[in-house]
């Protein structure tokens, strides 16, 4: 689960409609499985790094 704690640079909107992409994602997963876990985990990546590229942009300067 995002949270402002374990994430920088985005606010509680984002971090919402991030979470809610990860429960929709997770869905089609069975909760008993034993890589549910991991599976989760790989979700989470996958959201946060499309998130980190949709309002980070890299040809951004610091």
């Amino acid at each position: 689960m995002f949270t402002l704690d374990n994430t920088e640079g985005f606010d509680q909107r984002t971090l919402d409609k991030m979470n809610a992409e990860v429960r929709e994602k997770m869905k089609k997963y069975d909760q008993k499985s034993k890589d549910y876990k991991k599976m989760h985990a790989d979700v989470e990546d996958e959201i946060f790094d499309k998130y980190c590229f949709e309002h980070f942009s890299p040809s951004m300067k610091f």
